[in-house]
């Protein structure tokens, strides 16, 4: 009964154009004798209970990290700037250069972010490239992340875009 009531609840709504909010109604309105659907008798097929109705389903957690990173690019790496003309092989120096000195920790990681970082978008946030799900990111940036405590900083970690140096913020 229950069932049959939201049935009818949810034809009254459609017959009468609630999903036509902040539109002309009078473009989206149904005939008269529409709006007026009688409803449907007792002998009419009810939905299935709650013991026919299979269950949902399960769904995987989402995974939700958030991250900053100093990117040191390449000529050539995905979305490089055209002001980048160091080699593969001078870009992966200079990023296990800029390691140490996150390491060292005699500058912050921002302040590393802002001499260091060939990513310009991030680099106006200071590296912060925000809250991501695991598939979201390359597959060898997602897992270093992943595997990380919030705070903590990676090893240099290589994708297509270059190399990174990741600090994981959630």
């Amino acid at each position: 009964m229950r069932l049959r009531l939201l049935a009818n609840i949810a034809l009254l709504f459609v017959a009468t154009g609630c999903c036509n909010a902040g539109s002309d109604s009078s473009q989206n309105a149904l005939p008269a004798e529409s709006a007026a659907a009688p409803l449907p008798s007792a002998a009419a097929p009810s939905a299935p209970s709650a013991a026919e109705t299979p269950a949902p389903a399960p769904t995987a957690e989402r995974q939700i990290a958030g991250a900053a990173h100093i990117l040191v690019a390449w000529k050539g790496a995905e979305r490089a700037p055209k002001t980048v003309t160091r080699s593969k092989e001078e870009a992966k120096k200079r990023a296990q250069e800029v390691h140490k000195l996150v390491k060292d920790g005699k500058q912050t990681f921002e302040e590393l972010v802002a001499k260091y970082t060939d990513d310009e978008i991030s680099k106006a946030a200071n590296g912060a490239i925000g809250n991501f799900e695991r598939n979201a990111m390359p597959p060898a940036f997602a897992d270093a992340t992943f595997a990380m405590e919030v705070g903590t900083i990676s090893d240099v970690v290589e994708t297509a875009q270059g190399f990174h140096i990741i600090k994981r913020t959630r």
